[in-house]
């Protein structure tokens, strides 16, 4: 090992890995090194030494990159939301699409298919429809209501203007922060668990103009309308909940929504399909970038009138009622009870009657699926989570012997693992398009299309 802990050197960044980390080489050995970016020469300090690497964190900033820009937001040196505001954005996109042709080389071996240029924002600022906020203290004890810190999960930065959230959410986050802290509201604290207010977590229909604040605490509390009632003083909502997080947990889940204000649901409209959101209803992230994401979907699904479709993984349906447009029948599988129970509704709100829509884990009820038999369906389209899918849930879904499978992937790691797997399983890579759903971050979208041989 060519390095200790403490070691101070400098290095050329290279390239960035999938995550965010700049790569360096030293003597054939490969250094991570967090907040740089392809150009950089830096000095740096190691922190940690593995067989294969090193990881380090920068000491000095030698000679900045000539992809470098002046980031807009006055706090990304310590703010953990958008980590590559520092980066062109015309930079960012040849990055991302780098990283995806290099994830499905290097752990799929795939490298015969079609690329499509990446599609990027014309403003890639803006563009999120949902903020999950947290409730925290300074060094004087007064609440905040921000973002954490960069590698801290207990630091909030409370921004003055989070650049990737709409003005009237940012509005509503100061406009909570402040009632809060007139009602004197206590913050709940993840060092002695005492407290009421952990998140908050502002949702909103670009269509619509819906906007729906939903506060997580401890325990309901006596000024729940008071609150609401100073909150939409300054900035207008559709509906305000309250959900009851009694556990240790330091995430936005619990009991509720508890409806203070309005309806359990926001109204979303994509690509002509009407939407009523639930409060945890999942809904791609990018407000302005959906209907572009599900564009390319719907043109390599191709699916045949009187052919079905399946898609698995549908949330509350919005792609299922999408393909329905086109295809015989559609069948969606997605775990989450309530958000099954939405597509149902988002079906009879657009009098879409060709969808069914099943509950349970999709591995087990393609499993089910593939035993009953029958006519195989034109098309699967599957939106897995982060962790992509499972090898047996992979298996079923190639058993149901579809001509096209449209796999849309928000991880190009996992998305490699599971393309290696169909290739042996009957079904070839033909084209690929990524799609910047999530500017200033490493995250990127991808959606791939596989063909039966």
């Amino acid at each position: 090992m060519p390095f200790k802990s403490g070691d101070i050197l400098d290095l050329d960044i290279d390239t960035l890995a999938y995550g965010g980390q700049g790569v360096a080489r030293r003597h054939g050995f490969v250094v991570f090194v967090r907040h740089t970016v392809p150009g950089d020469r830096v000095r740096v300090q190691i922190v940690k030494n593995k067989r294969t690497y090193a990881e380090a964190r920068v000491v000095d900033l030698l000679s900045p990159s000539p992809l470098r820009v002046p980031p807009p937001c006055g706090h990304s040196e310590t703010c953990g939301g958008c980590e590559w505001q520092a980066i062109d954005y015309a930079a960012q996109l040849e990055l991302k699409q780098q990283q995806v042709v290099e994830s499905l080389q290097h752990i799929g071996g795939l490298r015969d298919y079609t690329l499509e240029p990446i599609k990027g924002m014309t403003i890639p600022w803006r563009y999120r429809n949902k903020m999950e906020f947290s409730f925290g203290t300074n060094e004087a004890g007064d609440l905040l209501l921000g973002l954490h810190k960069r590698s801290s999960w207990r630091e909030v930065s409370e921004t003055t203007d989070i650049w990737l959230a709409p003005e009237e959410m940012n509005r509503a986050r100061q406009a909570v922060a402040t009632a809060c802290r007139a009602l004197n509201l206590p913050p709940y604290s993840q060092v002695t668990h005492q407290g009421l207010l952990r998140h908050l977590v502002v949702r909103k229909g670009f269509a619509s103009g819906d906007l729906f604040l939903n506060l997580f605490v401890t325990s309901r509390f006596r000024e729940e309308e008071a609150l609401a009632a100073r909150v939409a003083e300054v900035q207008p909502y559709s509906s305000f909940a309250i959900t009851v997080n009694e556990s240790r947990a330091d995430a936005a889940v619990g009991v509720g929504p508890f409806m203070v204000v309005g309806p359990p649901w926001f109204n979303e409209e994509i690509l002509g399909v009407k939407l009523r959101v639930p409060a945890l209803g999942f809904l791609q992230t990018n407000g302005i970038m959906v209907e572009a994401l599900y564009d390319v979907a719907l043109r390599w699904a191709a699916p045949a009138a009187q052919r079905s479709a399946y898609d698995l993984y549908c949330g509350i349906g919005a792609l299922s009622l999408l393909l329905a447009h086109r295809a015989g029948h559609v069948y969606g599988m997605e775990i989450v009870t309530d958000a099954v129970a939405a597509a149902q509704e988002n079906a009879r709100l657009n009098g879409i009657t060709n969808a069914s829509f099943l509950a349970g884990d999709v591995r087990k009820l393609l499993r089910e699926t593939t035993t009953a038999g029958g006519e195989p369906p034109a098309v699967v389209v599957t939106d897995p989570p982060r962790a992509g899918m499972a090898k047996k849930a992979v298996e079923r879904m190639a058993a149901l012997g579809a001509e096209r499978i449209v796999y849309i992937s928000c991880n190009p790691t996992t998305l490699a693992a599971n393309a290696a797997q169909l290739t042996t399983l009957g079904y070839r890579l033909t084209r690929v398009a990524p799609v910047d759903m999530f500017p200033q971050t490493h995250h990127i979208e991808t959606v791939a299309l596989f063909e039966r041989q």
